[in-house]
């Protein structure tokens, strides 16, 4: 009797130890794992759909399964069973459990809503898995392609009680007066978008490089933007009071949107920075229509507000690279001595500035839908 206990103890434990190297071994393989948003961008307020796969592939059980993900706080999502998420400052963590037959596909929708503007990429997801006791475990990442881009609600500001609103009116009537073929006020070089009838070939010639005809206008249809990031003038790297910053954001993409529609053409630049694994230029060179739309919203939905340079310095390198006059709007907590004074250069230079002070935030008006 014993030895029979003993034979069945000896056979348990090594049906254990076998399974449980089986499952290790086999248990990820042929497990797939994907979760993609039904859309790539949406406005803040927005309910979006992720769509999350799990599929087992093969003839072997997965006895339980545990995916860890994490996202970054902004995206709410609804409450849903085997769904544990733990919500920090910056990330919120999730956690799910699952079982899989062979050959078995789970498909989950989660509903959620954009709370906030950002860029929301899908990052990485861990998987752990092991054999049926518990025993062995795998852990699996897998990094993940795609997100969701949240743009900025913009502000709907036809109908602000702001005195942007009134500049913006004059803007719309000036936007009429066209460049005058007579009025020339001598070459520059060459730039994409140039037509070849104004090319100057004996400058050309000359310099060797293509030039071409500077035409004067009595007024333009563009307009540059700035935003200052700056909650207050000695701030060191990072905004610590938002809200005004935040205002100017959805006020930025409130004017763009509106001003774009009447066929204007707008540009903007800010001295933020697009995230900290981002090199790209905070800057949106002046142009017209949709795609102009989509890429200053992009601009704004990814902008952290984390300084980049002062907004006086910024300004300086700024006025170095434009030549032609501009049409500028400036969205600024504050305006110091040393800011009028450089505003006074861009106006030297023929520049128009106006300032739209970011400090006292109104009542939100309503708002432009998506």
């Amino acid at each position: 009797m014993a030895m029979g206990a003993y034979w069945i103890l000896l056979i348990a434990a090594v049906v254990v130890v076998v399974q449980g190297k089986l499952f290790k071994r086999m248990a990820l393989k042929r497990l797939n794992y994907s979760r993609s948003f039904k859309v790539s961008t949406c406005y803040e307020g927005d309910s979006v759909e992720l769509i999350e796969i799990i599929e087992n592939r093969k003839a072997l059980p997965v006895p339980w399964l545990r995916v860890e993900s994490q996202f970054r706080s902004g995206l709410a999502f609804d409450n849903q069973l085997n769904l544990d998420i733990s919500e920090g400052q910056f990330n919120q963590n999730h956690k799910s459990f699952f079982s899989l037959l062979p050959w078995t596909k789970i498909l989950r929708r989660h509903r959620i809503i954009a709370k906030r503007r950002g860029l929301y990429k899908l990052g990485t997801v861990s998987m752990t898995t092991g054999d049926l006791v518990g025993m062995e475990s795998i852990v699996q990442s897998k990094t993940l392609s795609g997100g969701i881009i949240v743009y900025p609600m913009p502000m709907d500001v036809s109908d602000m009680a702001l005195p942007v609103q009134t500049w913006m009116g004059e803007m719309l009537v000036r936007r009429w007066i066209l460049e005058d073929p007579f009025l020339i006020s001598g070459v520059r070089e060459y730039r994409d978008g140039d037509p070849l009838k104004d090319i100057q070939w004996k400058a050309t010639a000359r310099t060797g490089t293509l030039q071409v005809h500077r035409r004067d206008t009595t007024a333009d249809s563009r307009l540059l933007i700035y935003l200052n990031i700056e909650d207050h003038e000695q701030m060191w790297s990072k905004a610590t009071r938002p809200e005004p910053i935040e205002y100017g954001i959805r006020l930025a993409a409130g004017i763009t949107a509106h001003l774009l529609s009447q066929g204007m053409e707008i540009g903007m630049g800010t001295n933020g920075t697009l995230g900290e694994d981002s090199t790209d230029e905070a800057f949106v060179p002046v142009a017209g229509g949709m795609t102009q739309q989509h890429l200053i919203f992009e601009m704004l939905a990814r902008l952290e507000l984390i300084r980049k340079a002062s907004f006086h310095d910024y300004l300086a390198h700024e006025l170095s690279r434009h030549e032609e006059a501009r049409d500028i709007l400036i969205l600024s907590t504050y305006v110091s001595p040393r800011l009028e004074e450089m505003f006074q250069r861009f106006r030297d230079n023929g520049h128009t500035i106006q300032v739209f002070p970011l400090g006292d935030v109104p009542t939100p008006a309503k708002e432009v839908s998506a």
